[in-house]
């Protein structure tokens, strides 16, 4: 359960209007650049806009975390964990002496309280799971004071529907906790506050969104939603192949047959311009697609194909996408009239005990084949 603490923090959801910091338009043109897979140019922009505009709200953070990003496109998983580990160190100092100089300034808090959120995502990586509950609502403290004094910054509902959302998926104790923020401790609840992000703010609502698309994809199993958000970031964002993958996925569940196969040959174009980590990261997500797709299909030697691909050469940080791999796996097996394998398939699934959808299926599969 402990894994989806990755969702809390804000990666490079910035908290400002258009143009009212200077160096705003410029920030943004990095922004833009980097969600759009442009990871260098963003880089640069965002290199120079520290020092053109150092005393701007948001650009070292998601300096960052742009650099973190992009690091996870090259580099080993401990590798990514030292970039931001030292990045943060470096910024830290920075935000301190901001928020000394603009202490009515509700927005540096913010940026602060991201940055402590965001330090999280390093011991999460490492599993260690007090100092990520620790960092992570440390952060959150900053990011609840601010958004209770400054309820317009709208940016700020995204933290606090995801602790809200992970507060209610989570156990009695955590949700008592929350409670004393005075927060309401439901999946519904975050879903809704969620949702403000992503439809009223100025700049959250491209992280927002994202997350929607993966929890109603993968938590909430509503993937007529999924579908809305993902739609709306690849139109903004087409070179994100990430987001890419997650419309593709939004297709298939909601029966968009052939425009999920023009996307398949949309996300195989993209490919050709991923780099060699990011092609191992996502070869497997991608097969798991394919496989959902025959599966549909009702072209289950090929799903079947596909899975043992996809999960062979899993290699990703996260295990959402194993898991559902796992079970559409043993759902392919019971069409097959392969129950003993099919067994097999779903205890592999259950074994991950992560916080999807796909652990309630299995188990419910584990006992009723899947006709």
């Amino acid at each position: 359960m402990f894994r989806g603490l990755f969702l809390l923090i804000l990666p490079l959801s910035v908290i400002f209007s258009d143009d009212f910091y200077p160096g705003d338009s410029i920030v943004h043109e990095g922004v833009y650049a980097f969600y759009n897979y442009e990871f260098d140019r963003g880089i640069s922009i965002l290199s120079q806009a520290r020092i053109d505009y150092p005393d701007h709200p948001g650009v070292h953070l998601i300096w960052a975390a742009a650099r973190w990003v992009r690091s996870q496109a090259y580099d080993s998983v401990n590798e990514t964990h030292i970039v931001l580990e030292t990045d943060l160190m470096e910024i830290k100092p920075i935000y301190e002496n901001l928020i000394s100089r603009y202490p009515q300034d509700p927005v540096y808090q913010l940026y602060q309280g991201s940055s402590v959120g965001l330090s999280a995502r390093v011991t999460l990586g490492r599993k260690e799971w007090l100092k990520t509950l620790y960092r992570a609502y440390s952060g959150f403290s900053i990011i609840g004071k601010v958004s209770a004094e400054s309820p317009h910054l709208k940016d700020a509902s995204l933290a606090i529907g995801i602790v809200e959302y992970y507060a209610g998926i989570s156990n009695i104790l955590l949700k008592w906790a929350v409670n004393l923020y005075g927060l309401n401790a439901s999946s519904e609840d975050g879903l809704n506050t969620i949702s403000i992000a992503a439809n009223e703010s100025d700049w959250a609502w491209i992280e927002a969104k994202g997350i929607l698309s993966f929890l109603y994809l993968w938590v909430e199993d509503e993937p007529e939603l999924a579908y809305e958000y993902s739609s709306s970031l690849v139109e903004h964002f087409p070179k994100n192949y990430y987001f890419n993958l997650l419309l593709l996925e939004s297709m298939i569940r909601t029966n968009h047959t052939h425009k999920s196969l023009d996307q398949i040959k949309e996300i195989d174009n993209l490919t050709r311009d991923l780099t060699d980590r990011q092609k191992d990261w996502y070869a497997p997500y991608l097969d798991y697609e394919k496989a959902l797709l025959a599966f549909h299909s009702e072209q289950f030697a090929i799903s079947l194909d596909l899975l043992e691909k996809a999960i062979s050469s899993y290699s990703a940080e996260l295990d959402i996408i194993l898991g559902n791999a796992y079970l559409l796996k043993g759902m392919t097996l019971d069409k097959m009239n392969n129950r003993t394998d099919a067994i097999s398939a779903y205890k592999k699934c259950l074994k991950l005990d992560n916080f999807s959808s796909a652990m309630k299926k299995a188990k419910h599969y584990l006992n009723q084949p899947y006709q």
